[in-house]
């Protein structure tokens, strides 16, 4: 494609985020003006490549939140579909994360299968690898040498076959880290995975505390995995279950897949342990360094199996939840939110544009933000508004982060 006609796409780029951002209504002619197309050119786009994320109302047109997927970058793919124009090497790489990932949860969750954490443990630092070398990528204008070892006198390093070498998930960790891209909680979890599939090589004797420790950290580490696909690339993970099962899922044979000798399991539960107590204090709401699941099974015939319902009968078992659990999942107050903006990106402004975000979030209800009674008795007391740790990934894509 031309560079003037790139030119244009960016302008119509800039012309969607704005309307978008602003939910403001627009016209093709509007359009036409700002990025100098032709009337006929813009009429036709309408109906063809913008027909996904736009929506009209008699001459009038507005952007749907399926605009808000795309960046400058991935406009331009879209709007440049049917020209055979080839992806992003590091868009590549991010799909063949999200496939490897999903292969380790597939294997993890089968019903019947020997190696399942070590298995495990391997293709998710594959998945990690993938996704953070993509990242370093996308930073670097997708030039590959961004990603590939060099020797003492600054040369590719080169493989046995003659293809250069790429540098190792630790040195891609190191890179992001110093560029805050990622946390260092993130980092020391992917740390806990490559100990466990380093130590993979010892797996001679059964221990199941090994199993909950391994569906422990390799649960934090998919959600972290998720959050920062969703973040970064703006991947969407609604056509996946992308959940560890519970290990109260497993038989007693299942769970005891994991194996180490007794001093190497030690020394690794011991080495897990440490690491995992040092953010014992952490609260940070997007990223984990282990979560722990309970399950509980009842059989319904049993006597103390406990039928619940909506009912006024007094008599009635009841269900008792925390104000503290309902908000669980919205732990900013506005106040908390803006300060975290404000920490998070470089050009962040409490502006028109800023308020008029906002605002279309809070209308999406529950998504991204709850409100509750200041005093739950009193029917004429004020609201407060709290908003959820996902809504950082919306201003994520309208912010530059620090």
């Amino acid at each position: 494609m031309p560079d003037k006609k790139w030119q244009r796409v960016d302008k119509a780029f800039t012309f969607f985020r704005r309307k978008a951002l602003n939910n403001e209504p627009f016209t093709l002619a509007e359009l036409a003006a700002f990025t100098a197309w032709s009337p006929a050119s813009v009429k036709t786009y309408s109906t063809k490549r913008w027909s996904s994320f736009l929506t009209r109302d008699g001459e009038q047109y507005r952007c749907t939140n399926a605009f808000t997927t795309f960046d400058r970058n991935t406009f331009r793919q879209h709007h440049s579909q049917n020209e055979n124009v080839e992806k992003f090497f590091y868009q590549l790489l991010v799909e063949k994360a999200v496939l490897a990932a999903v292969s380790a949860i597939e294997i993890y969750n089968k019903p019947d299968f020997r190696f399942r954490e070590e298995s495990f443990s391997i293709l998710m630092i594959n998945a990690w690898e993938l996704l953070l070398k993509a990242k370093i990528l996308q930073e670097n204008a997708d030039n590959q040498e961004s990603i590939q070892q060099r020797d003492k006198d600054g040369k590719v390093a080169l493989s046995a076959s003659g293809n250069p070498r790429t540098i190792s998930i630790k040195r891609a960790i190191g890179i992001l880290r110093a560029d805050n891209h990622i946390t260092p909680i993130v980092a020391d979890n992917i740390g806990l995975l490559i100990e466990i599939r380093d130590e993979a090589i010892h797996f001679v004797h059964n221990d199941p505390a090994l199993s909950v420790r391994v569906q422990q950290i390799g649960a934090a580490s998919l959600r972290n995995f998720i959050t920062l696909a969703a973040q970064w690339f703006g991947y969407d993970f609604t056509q996946f279950n992308f959940y560890l099962m519970p290990i109260s899922f497993f038989h007693q044979s299942d769970v005891e897949s994991f194996s180490v000798d007794n001093n190497a399991k030690d020394n690794l539960l011991r080495y897990l342990k440490q690491v995992e107590s040092s953010y014992s204090d952490d609260a940070d709401p997007e990223f984990s360094i282990s979560l722990i699941l309970h399950t509980r099974l009842v059989k319904t015939g049993d006597d103390d199996a406990l039928e619940i319902r909506l009912t006024n009968d007094p008599n009635a078992p009841e269900l008792l939840i925390s104000e503290e659990d309902a908000l669980k999942g919205y732990p900013y107050t506005y106040d908390m939110l803006r300060e975290q903006l404000r920490k998070r990106y470089r050009n962040f402004k409490q502006n028109s544009d800023f308020y008029a975000l906002k605002k279309r979030l809070e209308e999406q209800g529950e998504r991204f933000c709850k409100e509750r009674k200041l005093d739950p008795n009193n029917p004429k007391s004020l609201y407060k508004k709290f908003y959820h740790s996902r809504i950082l990934e919306e201003f994520d894509k309208y912010y530059e982060k620090a």
